[in-house]
C-alpha cells in the first residue's frame, strides 16, 4: 500500500510504501540515461536476490517500451512485455507442449524431471541460460519456464499426468511464472501488483501527457499515476529526464511529483514545475 498524499499516515508528509523504504525520485539528463539508470537499479536488485518476476517497469505509453527493453537487455535482464504474445501462443512453447504430449504416450517409469528435461533438451534447452539477451535467450526462458513447472508437481506425478496438466494450462492460458521483469503500461497494470515498481517518464508532456489539457483530462492522468504507485508492494522508484529526443526545450518534472511532496535524491526541496530540483546522483 502506498500513501501518495501529504500528511496521510506519514510524519514528514512524503509518499511511503508499507513495510518498505521511502520511495525514491531520480532525475536524469535524457531518456536514454534514464532507461539505463533504471536498468542498472533493476540489475542490482536482481543481483541482491530479488526475483525478476517480482519487478515491473510501468510506462505511460507503449512507445517508451523499446528503450527500456534495450537498456535491460544491455545488463542481461530478461523482460516480459505485458500485452504482447501470450505464453502458450509462442512457437517454441507450442512445440514443447506437443513434444511432451507425444513423448508421454511412450515414456513411463522414470523420474519426471528426466522425462521432461530430455524432451526440452531435444528442443535446445540447457540447464544454464545462454549469455546475453536476444531471441536465443527468449526461447530459453520459455522452455525453462516449462522445466520449472516440474518443481511445482506433487510427489509421484507421472509424465502422462504432467503432459495432461500442461495441455489444460495451454487451453486455459494458465501461464507459468517466467523469470523476467515485466514492462507494462499504466493502463494494462490495473489490478496487478509487484514487490518492486519503477515509474519512469514522470515529466511534463509525458505524465500528464501533452494532450491532456482540461481539468478532467489532468485528473485522469493523476489517477493513472496513482494506479502505478499502488502497484508496488514493497519498493517504489520514480524518475524523470530533462531532455527528450526531438524536443528543443528542457522538460520540467511532472506537477504530480510536487503534489506528492517528493524530492529528488539529495534535493533540499520538492521537485517543482517552476524550479529545477538539484540533480540526483546516478
Amino acid at each position: 500500500a502506498v500513501e501518495p498524499a501529504p500528511n496521510r499516515g506519514s510524519r514528514d508528509g512524503r509518499a511511503r510504501v508499507a513495510h518498505g523504504p521511502v520511495p525514491e525520485v531520480l532525475e536524469f539528463p535524457d531518456e536514454l540515461a534514464e532507461a539505463r539508470g533504471v536498468a542498472t537499479r533493476v540489475r542490482q536488485r536482481i543481483d541482491a536476490g530479488v526475483a525478476p518476476e517480482s519487478i515491473a517497469v510501468l510506462l505511460r505509453v507503449n512507445s517508451q517500451s523499446a528503450l527500456f527493453e534495450q537498456a535491460l537487455g544491455e545488463v542481461g535482464v530478461s523482460v516480459r512485455v505485458r500485452g504482447a504474445q501470450r505464453f502458450f501462443d509462442r512457437p517454441e512453447v507450442r512445440e514443447a507442449v506437443h513434444a511432451i504430449r507425444a513423448a508421454a504416450l511412450a515414456i513411463a517409469d522414470e523420474p519426471l524431471f528426466k522425462s521432461v528435461s530430455d524432451v526440452l533438451r531435444s528442443l535446445g534447452w540447457t540447464v544454464e541460460p545462454p549469455a546475453g539477451p536476444g531471441a536465443v535467450r527468449d526461447r530459453w526462458e520459455s522452455l525453462n519456464a516449462i522445466a520449472r513447472l516440474v518443481d511445482d508437481q506433487p510427489a509421484g506425478t507421472t509424465f502422462r499426468t504432467f503432459a495432461d496438466d500442461l495441455r489444460t494450462r495451454a487451453e486455459t492460458h494458465h501461464e507459468p511464472a517466467v523469470a523476467a521483469v515485466t514492462i507494462a503500461t499504466l493502463h494494462s497494470a490495473k489490478g496487478l501488483e509487484w514487490d518492486e515498481v519503477h515509474l519512469p517518464g514522470l515529466a511534463e508532456g509525458m505524465l500528464p501527457i501533452a494532450y491532456a489539457t482540461g481539468l478532467d483530462a489532468i485528473d485522469e492522468e493523476r489517477r493513472l499515476l496513482y494506479v502505478g504507485i499502488t502497484r508496488a508492494r514493497r519498493r517504489l522508484s520514480m524518475s524523470f529526464s530533462r531532455w527528450s529526443a526531438g524536443r528543443r526545450a528542457e522538460r520540467e518534472p511532472s506537477r504530480f511529483l510536487r503534489e506528492l511532496d517528493t524530492r529528488t535524491r539529495d534535493a533540499s526541496r520538492p521537485a517543482s514545475v517552476a524550479g529545477a530540483p538539484a540533480r540526483a546522483r546516478r
